[in-house]
């Protein structure tokens, strides 16, 4: 008799001391969607390298080195709700971060209910992803804080008459109803519009018409070769000499590509860039340099910050359980290379913190690798972001 309770209790104490070691061998593990593949990985390729650089650097979570699960949806919203279901359910990660392109990311995040798992959009721009379920938490930019920040500071600044050319489908519309809202704020003049297919080579028809109304302001609401061809077309027939130009999204690699000269004195709104004065983002910056060849763009602060706070929450809740963790995001107050301070709204799940007005430099002025911006103006988290109930949702909790 005394012989089994030996045993039995060697059998336990060997259980209680491999206990620790069970739960530990269940390490958080991040998922990160992007574009990897195509003419865009130039711009999806840096946050997923951001990311490896925070978790490579992080120590251990709850006992274990964290893990990271990249996956390449080549901009295709059915291809990231697939992988989406590959992350969650094979893989088996705790968040999500990540998915450029809003029908993507609002595929993924529609995953993120279903598996009852926490997504952290940080690429996409649409605002359908604000309040969108309780696994959903909007990080970064989003449409409205794009062209609000532009409206509502270049119309006290820039000038009162305001054309716009739009890129012809949903983006374009919700950047346009956006903007024009907020330039009314501010008594801006919206003289004119024109609605462009995506795509389009040819911009000199609506450059000329611009011109036509003697805008103070033209403001092109497009991105990529759009951006890049419609610029060409203000520079070639002289509207920039008369009309200060607005972009709605800019991309340094679309500046580098087309040259400094066709962008300089151009103005854009951005939730952050390498050259904001914020303590630690230099350093982040040039770390980023040395280890990629280039510096870091917006999107990849965003999903770094992301990353970052979503370990930082793990640890305050002591656990990687999804509802405890997403609680410690909500109505939380960070501060990091991205934002300082940030804050993370519950009742619609929406990150907030101040915009940047930024302006083109000349090319004598660029003076670094990608050193093409100058910071001009903020606009408060508060007013740049949409105010809450906008949109008519709510979380409806757990």
């Amino acid at each position: 008799m005394r012989g089994k309770i030996i045993v039995i209790g060697m059998i336990c104490f060997l259980f209680l001391l491999g206990a620790p070691y069970a739960i530990a061998k269940d390490p958080v593990k991040v998922g990160v969607i992007s574009v990897l593949s195509g003419p865009l990985a130039v711009v999806g390729k840096g946050e997923p390298d951001a990311i490896k650089m925070l978790i490579e650097g992080y120590g251990s979570l709850l006992g274990e080195k964290v893990e990271l699960v990249i996956k390449d949806h080549a901009y295709s919203p059915g291809l990231a709700v697939e992988r989406a279901k590959e992350l969650y359910e094979k893989d088996k990660v705790d968040v999500i971060i990540g998915c450029p392109n809003s029908a993507a990311a609002l595929g993924v995040s529609d995953q993120a209910a279903k598996n009852k798992k926490l997504f952290i959009s940080t690429d996409a721009g649409t605002c359908d992803l604000i309040a969108r379920n309780p696994y959903t938490i909007k990080w970064n930019y989003n449409d409205y804080m794009l062209t609000t920040t532009v409206g509502l500071w270049g119309a006290e600044n820039l000038g009162k008459r305001w054309y716009t050319i739009t890129s012809d489908y949903a983006w374009g519309h919700d950047l346009l109803k956006y903007f024009t809202a907020a330039l009314k704020k501010k008594g801006g003049e919206h003289v004119g519009n024109d609605m462009v297919a995506v795509g389009t080579a040819d911009y000199s028809p609506y450059i000329l018409k611009a011109a036509k109304a003697n805008p103070d302001v033209l403001v092109l609401l497009n991105v990529g070769k759009d951006a890049v061809n419609s610029t060409k077309a203000a520079v070639e027939y002289g509207l920039k000499k008369k009309a200060k130009i607005v972009h709605a999204l800019l991309f340094e690699v679309d500046i580098k590509g087309a040259g400094v000269d066709i962008f300089e004195g151009d103005y854009t709104a951005a939730s952050w860039n390498w050259v904001v004065p914020i303590p630690g983002t230099r350093k982040f910056a040039d770390q980023f340099y040395e280890r990629y060849g280039d510096r870091p763009i917006f999107m990849a602060a965003g999903g770094y910050s992301a990353a970052l706070q979503y370990l930082e929450a793990v640890k305050r809740a002591g656990t990687k359980e999804q509802v405890p963790v997403i609680k410690a995001l909500l109505n939380h107050t960070f501060k990091d290379i991205f934002a300082n301070p940030g804050f993370v709204r519950a009742e619609d799940q929406l990150q907030l913190a101040k915009s940047y007005l930024l302006k083109v430099k000349k090319a004598s002025e660029v003076k670094e690798k990608e050193d093409y911006f100058e910071i001009i103006g903020t606009v408060p988290a508060e007013e740049a972001n949409p105010p809450l109930g906008f949109f008519g949702r709510k979380i409806g909790g757990f």
